[in-house]
């Protein structure tokens, strides 16, 4: 048996500049970093990738994600830095400069701050209007807009801003506590949640007041407190930065106090503070990309209303941005009952147009109307005023007082369920024959949509901390609070409630079907019973109801344009733009270097150099390739034995090898693919497809097999026991393949790179667009620049990966030339066909037909 020592001997054998021992340890200690590096290459591109991911894919992540994943990459990148430097022995040093300036610009990226405007601790509701929204946040900014712009009646009052709770925050130290406990905090442990929410809440509301605050706080209480005969009562109400912005609205997930004497304002001004740490808060936050430390706690100091009537108005239909219609609840007394769910209100339709009729009444009891005609008149114009002032549909909250007249108390944007085309997706195109009977029926929908689960009844807080992910959650009453369950829930019942409620805008907005008011639904429903929940019809059925469960929309990406989905989106500049392309160009330089992702180009593309030119450097001669012996191929192949490539018994002195000396599993699973089907030949070629190779062939003689060029090189095997990386020119087309099957699922995984062709470019994009449609259902996540592309697969099981590289195999010799006959989609559908079915043979899967 040779001893990789004399194996060592015959592969350099020329003129070697170390003593064999050396030469030895050289080899071993190159391929040990090249090893090092592709691993690391393999991490870097699966970071990028994962991040890139999170953008597309609406799945919450957090300020930790980003981080975390920027660090990592920059880890593995400085790796490869490293060891890329020690294979080229000391040379590219230079790349420490590129990679020192990007990680730097994602630095300033990731720990850029939202810049506080300071200013007054407090402003009078005379002087709060869109300009001050930065101190008072958007709901009393669009409640000052009313009030100021409009000329509409509000509550007399104040704002205790942004500046006033930044100043009581740092007052006491506490926001240092305060992340540490947030830090690692999981929300889908819903008792570590609740824990850490009340610990939060109970550090704020304890903590003292500074002096000044308090002192101005009550002064301007005072100012209110015009009839001394009766006692001034206020509500505070949260509004907090970012609360109310579009489709956005945080509705419910804060705290509101209300009939506040003067002696507890302060405990509930700190209270609602707190409030910004409510479970619901927290979980509703990360859902929507917000950091904790951009939203800063404002509130509105308001009088209250003596309320005889109160409500919420939709100056539209929220499942309907044209309809023609107010949609009104209303409910005696304050406006807390509507929004809670815990009322039982009257629901008036009413033309947008003067003078403004009611269209259609509907009351959830047998008591007399509540609105007269000439309120709901009034109340419709009012909605129509503000959103034409605002831009948008308005969501509104109002209260009629004893005295008749009408208080505008909030106004913020009406987010929408759905877009027109998901509407249109989700009309029912089921039939009544077509569906089985339903267990429930009737009730409003709160939020459109089809959802399946097992029914999880919750009428407690234990309940709550037991909630399971994918299930419905049937309610008796659609308080705000359960707002926290809505990630986790597939479809919301409650027995209670109407569309106006909070919990079902922040239904609307996370894309969970709702039905609300659906009576008798906690007696109906049983625990872990499996329901399909048409919220569109307002149906429950038994089991799962695939007609309808076709029709659902997909969920809405919640992160899209948050705070931290625009932090990732300008990290991602730094990182995945690919700049170096062409490793013959000579922008090809470390000074090239714009983004993470060229430092990860650089770095290989180099690496394998090094490694094909170590003899060159270490007194390497011919002898090290072995031209591979095999019957009926296509090209002629060369393989390099980077370390337990080939058996024992194989002669080093040899010039030739044979395929049964080759125990590198990932080339084995490359060559069954390339043998797998004879290879036909070139196809026959049209006169347009010849004209087409022979104008390709004058503007770019590198394309002529006959004249040397770097393309034309020979093809390499470069192996190792468990790595292969092939290096193909077959034809006019340049390939290489790139496969790695380590100890560990990390280390695995198989890449593609194709490019050129000799047709014209019609033709070589329909060739790689067919390529690229082949590889993507076989899993490979693809990639696409005109007639370029790279295709990965990672961290797979073994046997996963060498079917992969049995296709790639195939590929790389049944696509060869295919562009010159490429005229249209037809043909490429015919070449689709015939190789989708070859492959599905290949790697033993039954054909669909």
């Amino acid at each position: 048996m040779s001893s990789l020592f004399d194996r060592l001997i015959s592969l350099f054998r020329g003129t070697p500049r170390l003593a064999p021992a050396e030469l030895q340890a050289a080899f071993r200690s190159h391929y040990k970093d090249f090893r090092a590096l592709l691993t690391a290459n393999n991490n870097a591109l699966e970071l990028m990738a994962e991040m890139e991911q999170a953008l597309g894919a609406g799945q919450p992540f957090g300020m930790a994600f980003i981080r975390g994943n920027c660090t990592a990459l920059s880890v593995n990148i400085y790796k490869m830095i490293h060891h890329l430097t020690r294979l080229a022995d000391g040379r590219y040093g230079e790349l420490d400069q590129p990679f020192r300036a990007i990680t730097k610009q994602l630095e300033q990226v990731i720990a850029s701050k939202h810049v506080n405007t300071e200013g007054a601790n407090i402003l009078p509701m005379a002087e709060v209007d869109a300009s001050t929204v930065d101190q008072v946040g958007e709901k009393m900014a669009n409640l000052g807009e009313a009030r100021n712009r409009i000329g509409l009646r509000t509550p007399d009052g104040f704002v205790i801003t942004a500046t006033a709770a930044r100043q009581f925050i740092e007052a006491n130290d506490l926001q240092v506590e305060i992340n540490r406990r947030l830090k690692g905090l999981d929300i889908d442990n819903l008792e570590e949640l609740y824990t850490v929410s009340a610990g939060i809440q109970g550090l704020i509301s304890n903590a003292p007041l500074p002096a000044e605050l308090e002192e101005a706080i009550l002064g301007h209480h005072q100012q209110l407190d015009t009839a001394p005969e009766a006692e001034l009562l206020v509500a505070l109400r949260s509004s907090a930065l970012g609360e109310d912005s579009s489709n956005i609205s945080f509705a419910g997930q804060y705290r509101t106090q209300l009939n506040v004497s003067r002696e507890f304002v302060t405990q509930a001004y700190k209270e609602i503070v707190a409030g910004k740490y409510k479970s619901q808060a927290i979980v509703y936050r990360q859902q929507r990309g917000f950091r904790h430390q951009d939203v800063h706690m404002c509130v509105g100091c308001l009088r209250m209303v003596d309320a005889a009537i109160s409500g919420v108005m939709y100056s539209r239909a929220p499942d309907d941005p044209r309809s023609p219609f107010v949609i009104i609840q209303a409910a005696p007394g304050l406006a807390s009952t509507v929004v809670d769910g815990s009322a039982a209100s009257e629901q008036l339709r009413v033309s947008r147009t003067a003078p403004y009729p009611i269209v259609h009444r509907a009351s959830a009891t047998e008591q007399s109307q509540t609105l007269t005609e000439p309120q709901a008149a009034e109340l419709a114009t009012v909605g129509v005023r503000l959103e034409e002032h605002f831009g948008t549909p308005q969501d509104i909250e109002w209260s009629i007082d004893r005295a008749g007249l009408l208080y505008i108390l909030q106004s913020r944007p009406l987010g929408h369920s759905v877009s027109e085309e998901v509407r249109e997706s989700s009309k029912h195109s089921a039939t009544p024959n077509d569906l089985p009977a339903p267990v429930l029926s009737g009730g409003v929908c709160a939020s459109q949509g089809v959802g399946y689960g097992p029914v999880f009844t919750v009428r407690s807080s234990l309940d709550l901390l037991r909630f399971p992910k994918g299930a419905v959650l049937v309610i008796e009453t659609p308080y705000p609070d359960w707002a926290s369950l809505l990630n986790r829930a597939v479809a919301v019942v409650s027995e209670t409630g109407q569309m106006a409620a909070h919990l079902a805008t922040v239904a609307r907005e996370f894309g969970i079907p709702a039905i609300f008011g659906m009576h008798q639904a906690l007696a109906t429903l049983e625990n872990n019973s499996l329901v399909t929940v048409d919220a569109t019809a307002g149906k429950v059925y038994e089991g799962r109801v695939e007609p309808l469960l076709a029709l659902a929309p997909p969920k809405p990406n919640l992160m899209a344009g948050s705070p931290v989905y625009k932090i990732l989106t300008e990290a991602l500049v730094h990182i995945t733009p690919l700049n170096l392309t062409d490793p013959a160009s000579p922008f090809f330089r470390p000074e090239g270097c714009q983004t993470l992702h060229d430092l990860t180009r650089f770095c290989h593309e180099k690496a394998v150099v090094e490694m094909f030119t170590f003899g060159e450097r270490y007194g390497f001669d011919d002898k090290a390739a072995k031209q591979l012996v095999v019957e009926n191929s296509p090209a002629q192949w060369w393989v390099i034995d980077l370390d337990d490539g080939f058996t024992p018994d194989f002669d080093p002195e040899s010039r030739y090898v044979h395929l049964g000396h080759i125990t590198s599993v990932p080339m084995q699973a490359i060559w069954q693919g390339m043998m797998a089907f004879p290879w036909a030949g070139p196809p026959p070629v049209s006169l347009g497809g010849l004209g087409s190779i022979i104008f390709q062939s004058t503007r770019n003689p590198s394309l002529d097999p006959g004249v040397r060029s770097a393309m034309a090189a020979k093809n390499y095997f470069l192996i190792s026991k468990n790595f292969c990386n092939l290096s193909v020119r077959l034809g006019y087309h340049f390939a290489l393949v790139e496969a790695n099957l380590g100890e560990f699922l990390t280390e695995n995984y198989v890449s593609f790179q194709f490019k050129g062709g000799a047709a014209d470019e019609n033709r070589r994009l329909l060739r790689i667009r067919l390529i690229s449609e082949i590889l993507n259902e076989f899993g490979f996540r693809v990639e696409q620049k005109v007639d370029a592309m790279t295709a990965r697969i990672e961290k797979k099981p073994g046997p996963s990966l060498l079917e992969r590289l049995r296709v790639l195999g195939y590929l790389l010799i049944h696509t060869r030339q295919i562009d010159m006959v490429m005229a249209d989609q037809g043909m490429a559908a015919n070449y689709r066909e015939k190789i989708m079915a070859d492959l599905h043979t290949l790697m033993d899967i039954p054909t669909e037909g």
